[in-house]
């Protein structure tokens, strides 16, 4: 380029960029796409000619369609770092060799992947078995005392909570469990005093994991003080499969309760 196609600041001139165009009177053919971005005088007066107004209305859509697709592919980013981290999540509760080590997983990776504050799990206790007619009788027969009901405590996990399947604490979610998909919002005071405890007053919005295979298992609650981090509406897709992993997993571990003295 020439030092006379610039102006002191380096600017390329009016002269350049008119001689440029003259050379090359083929350039919009070949970048029709900054032609929605260029400002053509109409001049019609003080009325705005039907050009103009289509032409304004034109670029607005343009710019409109454009910011709509950046956000687009901004989200779909997001997504995908998200699905990546759920990934290797779920590969490594399907190895955990403990439940305890599947409760701290969920915890940590929801923390950084769904920018949760807090993580919570309530799991529940399946009801206990009972023994056949014919084994009650028998044992009848060789003590010859009645039944006595073998005393069971509930294993309980750092980071969770374990309650029984008769516990007023499971019954605050059954609408939830017949949802069955994730809901996310506002617990009632109950829910967040069944799970979070009661330091929840600041607790502004939270996501509920259902946990179910054959029976209630439990629940996952996300909760965060900002009340549009998980406020209704919001996209539970990657929870439900991430619920619906979870669930067949803590199933395959059978009752959360051991017996009183083993």
């Amino acid at each position: 380029m020439q030092p006379e196609q610039t102006n002191l600041n380096g600017e390329i001139t009016n002269d350049a960029v008119i001689e440029y165009l003259l050379r090359h009177p083929e350039f919009f053919m070949g970048n029709q796409d900054i032609l929605t971005r260029l400002r053509v005088p109409h001049n019609s007066g003080k009325a705005v000619s039907l050009i103009e107004k289509q032409v304004s209305v034109l670029r607005s859509k343009c710019t409109h369609l454009e910011k709509s697709l950046l956000d687009l592919i901004a989200v779909a980013r997001q997504n995908e770092t998200v699905h990546q981290r759920l990934h290797l999540l779920n590969q490594e509760i399907i190895t955990a060799p403990t439940l305890a080590e599947i409760v701290a997983l969920t915890q940590s990776c929801l923390r950084e992947s769904f920018n949760a504050e807090s993580v919570h799990l309530m799991l529940i206790a399946p009801a206990p078995k009972r023994a056949s007619r014919k084994k009650v009788a028998n044992k009848r027969a060789e003590t010859r005392s009645p039944p006595r009901k073998r005393a069971t405590k509930l294993e309980q996990f750092e980071g969770a909570v374990t309650v029984r399947h008769t516990d007023k604490r499971a019954k605050q979610f059954d609408e939830l469990f017949e949802g069955g998909s994730t809901l996310c919002g506002m617990p009632s005071d109950a829910q967040l005093m069944a799970i979070v405890g009661s330091n929840h007053a600041e607790v502004g919005s939270a996501a509920m994991i259902p946990l179910h295979y054959k029976r209630k298992l439990g629940v996952v609650m996300l909760t965060s003080r900002d009340e549009s981090r998980f406020g209704v509406g919001k996209g539970v897709m990657f929870l439900n499969q991430l619920g619906e992993l979870l669930s067949r997993r803590i199933h395959s571990y059978g009752a959360h309760v051991q017996e009183a003295g083993k």
